[in-house]
């Protein structure tokens, strides 16, 4: 009988002790002292933390603020899933919005809501188990192509220069734009600034969505595209006016040697008349063989480009727009034919059409 209560009394001992064991442990499990960072969405597509290793199972918070004037949110996806949930982002149509932007698909690991500006959310997760290099990504439309970084759960970082889990201007260590203009760079924005590879009378205007060109009013002609961060002005400023501004973006099209809008069968006299803005943006005001043209130019949402808005109200002739080359870009058109890099239209279809030119994924 003794035996049997002293047993009795060791085996509740024992299962007392485990109990205890394991509430401990789950006590320090919760307790655990969360890894801690702040993500800043910045403007000109870009987040300022682009890389961060974590431990396996530990948990993870992420502030973040949305310091740009668009909306943006953070999607952490499985290793390799990056382009494929931005894609699919852009396939959510009508319900986007509802849907901020995040896709249901199981690559889809952690999410924010699309955040305003000037706001912020706060993320908590659990780092995945399995080592790996997981991606995050802002899945707003157009936006998933340059603004993105990389989570390194328990994998070491490689040199920022190869580190090709991280978009280009990073690689470069230019991820964020220094404060190059006197009173900030609010997309849109517009300079009447020397840019090179156009005349003196250039104009180089930054829209939303990192979207920035250079337009010539002097020939009155579309230049070129490029994206990311817009142009340092302190070469034109600092030589009185006598060097360029620097395109600090990536190019990615050119209009060629002739890009003015041509009228009937003349050679262009383009003549600028200037322009207004409409929502921030300059639609454009000029006349070219005594035909009077308006063109407006707005970042597409669906993609890195821009759409080019032509009104011709009061022509009776054929119009002719030289594009450049496409082949690199994908290039659509409301109205005409084109051919050999020039598209035509009748008098009817000038009167209002559009082109767009879009960087391929």
């Amino acid at each position: 009988m003794k035996a049997y209560i002293f047993n009795k009394l060791l085996f509740n001992a024992y299962y007392t002790a485990v109990a205890v064991l394991a509430l401990t442990f789950a006590f320090s499990v919760v307790q655990a002292e969360p890894m801690r960072l702040t993500i800043k969405a910045r403007p000109g597509l870009q987040y300022d933390l682009f890389r961060f290793e974590a431990k396996p199972n530990a948990f993870v918070e992420i502030n973040l603020v949305n310091e740009d004037d668009m909306a943006h949110n953070l999607v952490i996806t499985k290793p390799g899933q990056r382009l494929n949930v931005a894609n699919a982002a852009l396939s959510l149509g009508v319900e986007g919005d509802a849907k901020n932007w995040v896709p249901d698909l199981d690559s889809v690991l952690f999410s924010t809501p699309v955040l305003k500006p000037d706001s912020s959310y706060l993320l908590k997760f659990k780092a995945p188990e399995t080592p790996g290099v997981y991606p995050y990504v802002c899945t707003f439309p157009g936006h998933g192509l340059l603004m993105y970084g990389a989570m390194y759960v328990d994998m070491p970082l490689p040199d920022l220069v190869n580190d090709m889990n991280l978009p280009e201007l990073a690689r470069r260590g230019n991820l964020t734009q220094k404060q190059l203009h006197a009173w900030g760079i609010k997309r849109p924005l517009m300079y009447r600034i020397f840019m090179p590879n156009a005349s003196p009378a250039s104009v180089a205007v930054a829209l939303r969505h990192g979207q920035n060109y250079c337009w010539d009013a002097a020939q009155c002609r579309l230049r070129y595209l490029w994206y990311g961060d817009f142009v340092d002005p302190w070469p034109v400023w600092r030589g009185n006016g006598n060097g360029l501004a620097k395109v600090l973006g990536t190019k990615y099209w050119e209009a060629g040697s002739s890009g003015a809008v041509q009228i009937g069968n003349k050679d262009s006299q383009a003549h600028f008349l200037g322009y207004k803005k409409i929502d921030g943006q300059p639609e454009f005001h000029y006349r070219i063989n005594n035909v009077d043209i308006y063109e407006l130019i707005t970042p597409l949402h669906s993609v890195i480009g821009i759409q080019r808005a032509f009104r011709i109200p009061n022509n009776k002739q054929l119009v002719s727009l030289p594009v450049g080359s496409v082949s690199q870009v994908i290039f659509n058109y409301s109205a005409g034919k084109l051919m050999d890099g020039v598209l035509t239209l009748n008098a009817e279809e000038a009167a209002a059409f559009s082109v767009s030119i879009g960087l391929k994924q």
